[in-house]
């Protein structure tokens, strides 16, 4: 810590990270005014109204207030973008409990970890009896989880902060790397307008299947936003539909796929960029053989074998797209398909997607590292090894990098498993799996998750989904700068 202290300015921290937040800030506020618009076809929940217009008007205000200088930022580094990147985060989700104390009755802890859970793209929740509450709080967790997925941060790139070093800082800092465009500012409006279109293909599917065009909207943007939120308590079982099932599982994956392969697509016309993308196949390799395992698994309980195929293809992919949404009770499921389930929330989806866990790249990774290592010791010395895994070349500074992550991620998710474990007394299976899905951001619940879990738990998942929404690093970077570097640079001023 004394040697990092050399190379803080507090006061540039503060400038640059406060116009940066109050930038995304006004975005957080216009995505407050949204829901307004479900009046005109629901003018009876118009009493409602107000508790999104004051919020949202004072994030627009706030925000203008903060980034009144946003002009004079010349330079912004990783540690700056990583600060305003996790505050934002946690200032959007506290600032988004409104709707849920005013409406719904919620406490403020029950309320903050809805709004957490959405804006992060996880899914478990706190409300039940669904069907029972008005229209506009239904929308609003789902429209929460369709930007969350794409992130705070991207959102208000496209449409708010100027090209340049801060848009580029931002994006990484959010846990992406991934460039369609040469441009930043050009990448997330081809990413908005791709997710955009997939939307609009989403809720057309839903619809001519025997939606409602409510629950359309609602499940297309939780789904392709790999969030999981539904409008119904039993989530897409409520449906009994096997055609709803498949338009689930295809915007499942199509949320979790890196949206440059989906730029290939549409701009190619064709199909042979999806099934190239090594994540992608990835996928399948990890899905086909946890699929086989559970379907015979579940047969081995009870269930027939078109039901046990089902259930394993739905949930199998609903877990490792980091979605969340489920067609049976999953507390009833045996021991060894729920640990299955988890390995998969672990892993997760495409890096560059909406997708939570370590990610598909970052595993293949490790696989292919140790490949590298083996023939490093077999070839003769000076040898020079490509390190490329499909389209994708690494450094040895690259896999240093992923290696140092999966062990911090594994080691966020033995903590959460062990005082889950020590705090609830419930086992191993059913603790990792609760953990696994909130720190990879995937909201599947074998029923730990409720109102009445005690108050440090609640803030526990809160912070695995926040942790998990950022990739740990950034979140590492705030807690770090704000109450250990700064505190002691402030007081030997």
């Amino acid at each position: 810590m004394l040697e990092l202290r050399k190379y803080v300015n507090v006061s540039d921290d503060v400038f640059v990270v406060k116009n940066l937040i109050g930038a995304i800030l006004q975005g957080v506020g216009i995505a407050y005014l949204f829901p307004i618009l479900l009046i005109w076809f629901y003018p009876d929940e118009i009493s409602y109204v107000y508790y999104f217009v004051a919020p949202g008007v004072f994030s627009i205000l706030l925000g203008a207030w903060l980034a009144r200088h946003m002009g004079k930022i010349e330079d912004v580094n990783l540690r700056q973008a990583m600060i305003a990147a996790a505050f934002t985060w946690l200032l959007a989700s506290l600032i988004s409990v409104v709707p849920f104390m005013g409406i719904a009755r919620m406490s403020f802890t029950d309320s903050w970890f809805e709004s957490m859970s959405a804006w992060t793209g996880t899914g478990l929740t706190m409300m039940s009896h669904l069907e029972s509450y008005p229209r506009i709080i239904l929308f609003w967790r789902a429209w929460m989880q369709w930007l969350g997925g794409i992130g705070i941060v991207l959102v208000a790139l496209t449409v708010l902060i100027r090209p340049g070093v801060a848009a580029a800082r931002l994006y990484r800092a959010e846990a992406r790397s991934e460039r369609i465009l040469p441009n930043m500012v050009n990448t997330a409006k081809v990413i908005f307008q791709i997710y955009l279109a997939l939307t609009l293909v989403g809720i057309y599917l839903y619809y001519i299947n025997g939606m409602s065009m409510f629950d359309a909207v609602v499940h297309t943007m939780t789904g392709l936003g790999t969030g999981g939120m539904s409008s119904h308590d039993l989530s897409i079982g409520y449906f009994h539909s096997t055609a709803i099932e498949a338009v689930t599982i295809f915007l499942m994956i199509m949320g979790a796929v890196n949206f440059t392969v989906h730029y290939r697509l549409f701009k190619e016309k064709r199909l042979k960029p999806f099934f190239q993308d090594v994540q992608v196949r990835y996928m399948f390799f990890f899905l086909l053989p946890v699929i086989a395992l559970m379907a015979f698994n579940l047969t081995q309980v009870g269930d027939g074998v078109g039901t046990a195929l089902r259930q394993a293809i739905f949930h199998s992919v609903s877990a490792i797209t980091c979605t969340g949404f489920e067609i049976a009770d999953l507390s009833k499921y045996p021991e060894l398909s729920k640990f299955l389930l988890g390995i998969l929330m672990v892993i997760g989806g495409g890096a560059g997607s909406t997708a939570g866990g370590i990610k598909l790249i970052r595993v293949t990774l490790m696989y292919e590292s140790l490949k590298w290592t083996l023939q490093s010791a077999i070839l003769p010395k000076g040898a020079v090894i490509k390190r490329k895994v499909g389209n994708y070349v690494f450094s040895e500074e690259d896999v240093q990098e992923v290696m140092s992550f999966t062990m911090t991620y594994f080691a966020f998710l033995l903590i959460g498993t062990v005082y889950t474990m020590i705090r609830l007394g419930t086992n191993l299976t059913d603790s990792f799996f609760e953990i696994a899905s909130a720190q990879g951001n995937v909201g599947l619940s074998v029923g730990i998750t409720s109102p009445a879990l005690p108050l440090d738990m609640k803030v526990l998942l809160i912070l695995h989904m926040w942790i998990g929404r950022l990739e740990i690093f950034s979140t590492l970077v705030f807690i770090i700068s704000v109450f250990f570097l700064a505190p002691r640079m402030v007081r030997r001023r």
